[in-house]
């Protein structure tokens, strides 16, 4: 049975492989803040790498899939590498100086960038409906952000680097896709952010607790997981049916900054959350949108295509 038979008649199966992906993110952020109020910035850039690569290593030893790490385009690592570093230094320094559900509201601007740079990166068209979309989703984020003095902070600047980092890596992974497997595109985002940290992390360097070295492995863990059930989930259904459950995390992440950090939206933020909400389910919901790499690629050999027909 082909891979596009599979993601036809398995809706169900990737529905709840995005739900457990999108729990594992919630996580994730929330371990992420509760790292970044303790923590250097750069300490905790250099720990979420180490132990990302550290457990992706051990999922493709579990595997025997070693091979797969095998590059033809060592170039493009060393570009993603360095857009990775930028982006998960900017989302921590978002996660230490303003509230949770704003970091992550902003961070999901992503979708829109992803439209934006497409014609550019991709020559993709982009349709009259899905500029107005992008526009309101970015309507959302000034709301969100609200550059006033009293609200403003440049943590909100760095949350919109951090989308802006996230979409250039989906960009990139789609043009790598036909080469590179799912674990190449996730192991060699770390070693450029690892090398890049460590004489910046070394001189503030906080020595954990046992109890804060394990909030850092789940950290870790959270967030590999993440990106294994996102890909298990697109290998069972198309993007467009399983990408806006994503989108649940705007609902949770919210609650989790009221239970553990006292923090409430007040009314604005809800209303921007709601305009990134409606424009990015719209958005991804255009499946030429959304890079179509799923975790088939995984267990085929770098250089060989999929199957899959459009």
């Amino acid at each position: 049975m082909s891979h596009k038979a599979r993601e036809v008649h398995h809706p169900l199966k990737g529905i709840a492989f995005m739900l457990l992906a999108t729990l594992n993110f919630t996580a994730a952020d929330s371990l992420g803040k509760l790292v970044a109020e303790h923590y250097p910035v750069s300490q905790a850039t250099l720990l979420r790498c180490v132990l990302g690569m550290l457990f992706i290593g051990a999922y493709a030893a579990a595997r025997g899939q070693f091979y797969h790490f095998r590059t033809r385009r060592p170039a493009w690592h060393v570009l993603r590498g360095c857009v990775h570093v930028t982006l998960v230094v900017c989302l921590f320094y978002g996660l230490k100086h303003i509230p949770l559900a704003e970091v992550i509201s902003i961070v999901f601007a992503n979708p829109f960038i992803v439209a934006l740079l497409s014609p550019l990166l991709l020559a993709e068209k982009v349709s009259r409906q899905s500029w107005m979309a992008i526009g309101f989703g970015f309507i959302g984020v000034l709301i969100i952000a609200r550059p006033t003095p009293d609200h403003f902070h440049l943590a909100h600047l760095a949350c919109l680097v951090a989308a802006t980092g996230m979409a250039v890596l989906i960009i990139t992974a789609r043009r790598l896709a036909d080469t590179e497997s799912v674990l190449s595109l996730n192991f060699f985002l770390y070693p450029i952010p690892i090398l890049l940290t460590t004489f910046w992390a070394l001189p503030e360097w906080l020595t954990p607790s046992f109890m804060d070295w394990l909030v850092f492995a789940a950290m870790a863990l959270t967030s590999s997981l993440a990106v294994i059930f996102v890909t298990q989930a697109m290998h069972y259904a198309r993007p467009a049916v399983v990408a806006p459950i994503d989108y649940l995390r705007l609902a949770w992440t919210p609650l989790i900054g009221y239970l553990f950090w006292g923090e409430v939206p007040d009314a604005l933020i809800w209303l921007g959350i709601v305009a990134i909400l409606i424009s990015g389910i719209y958005i991804v919901r255009q499946s030429r949108m959304v890079p179509e790499v799923g975790v088939e690629q995984i267990f085929q050999k770098p250089g060989v295509r999929s199957q899959k027909t459009e």
